[in-house]
């Protein structure tokens, strides 16, 4: 394996402490950006420099959290700037980053990603209603769970919970599907239903995000636990593993997992149902019949009041 790797194009503005080679011939690299400088975005805009550009693979995890530094700076100026478009933009940049090769070192970054919509700021404008506005109309596994991260947020203003009780619902919505990114993607993107076999790994997502993330250096274990359990029931219906005494964070994320899967406008195979039945006609009928908890159903239906 070559000591370089090729550096992502979208990073490159990011890089400060990352050096830079050129490849010049066979396996021949020459220092083109040392660190402590940048490579400035008219230069990378106009590709003045060369049309590939590497890193080592001993700085790969530190570019990534460069990079991640880079993206929250701009995106809480896009927050604060109540431009909806290039904050949709700038999180799906960052977040497609880091799941791209989620491990320790680069998921505790989007950490600070949610913490910048953790602000009174935030709260009162309708920087998250805009969010979740625009995530609905544009299905990828990356969209919802940024649109799940946008209504757990939404959640935990309806009910007045401090920031960072807030930050960590975000964060236990942004990565409770995780796992998937362990999972093939002609399962993940299959325009119909699944055979046992392939429906047997989907579920297997909850426990592969469990390992990633417990895995993490993040302050609470909530995070994994939803994970695991945001497919639970509390009747023990649900899987892995047939829990009944399930903790309420997970319990809050399913039902919004739920929610967000039924009401997507665009998932590949079937078209979406409006708020009310979603709401009223399938998970209703799963809160009667004891798989949902009936007061935080009723909470989730008053945090959306004003959608």
């Amino acid at each position: 394996m070559s000591e370089y790797i090729l550096a992502k194009a979208s990073q490159l503005n990011f890089y400060i402490n990352i050096p830079l080679y050129h490849n010049i011939k066979d396996d021949t690299y020459v220092l083109y950006k040392p660190t402590g400088i940048m490579l400035g975005d008219m230069r990378i805009s106009e590709g003045m420099h060369p049309h590939e550009l590497f890193i080592k693979q001993s700085d790969k995890l530190t570019g990534l959290q460069e990079a991640q530094k880079g993206f929250n700076k701009q995106l809480e100026n896009y927050v604060k700037s109540s431009d909806p478009a290039k904050v949709k933009e700038t999180l799906v940049a960052v977040v497609d980053e880091t799941l791209a090769e989620p491990r320790s070192g680069s998921l505790e970054g989007v950490s600070d990603t949610v913490g910048i919509f953790v602000s009174d700021y935030s709260r009162e404008s309708g920087v998250i209603n805009s969010l979740i506005d625009l995530s609905s109309k544009d299905y990828s596994s990356t969209m919802h769970s940024i649109n799940v991260m946008a209504l757990a947020l939404k959640y935990s203003f309806h009910m007045n919970f401090s920031s960072a009780e807030a930050k960590l619902l975000g964060l236990c919505g942004l990565l409770h599907d995780v796992g998937k990114t362990k999972i093939n993607n002609e399962i993940l993107s299959a325009p119909r239903k699944l055979t046992d076999e392939e429906f047997a790994e989907m579920k297997s997502h909850t426990i592969l995000g469990y390992k990633i993330l417990i895995a993490c250096k993040f302050n609470s274990k909530e995070i994994a636990a939803c994970a695991l359990d945001h497919h639970e029931k509390i009747d023990g219906s649900g899987y892995p593993n047939g829990k009944t005494r399930i903790s309420q964070l997970p319990q809050i994320i399913g039902l919004i997992d739920c929610y967000e899967a039924l009401t997507n406008d665009t998932r590949p195979y079937r078209t979406a149902m409006d708020a009310y039945n979603a709401l009223n006609q399938i998970i209703l009928k799963d809160v009667v019949s004891g798989k949902y908890n009936k007061n935080l159903y009723t909470n989730l239906i008053k945090s959306l009041g004003n959608l």
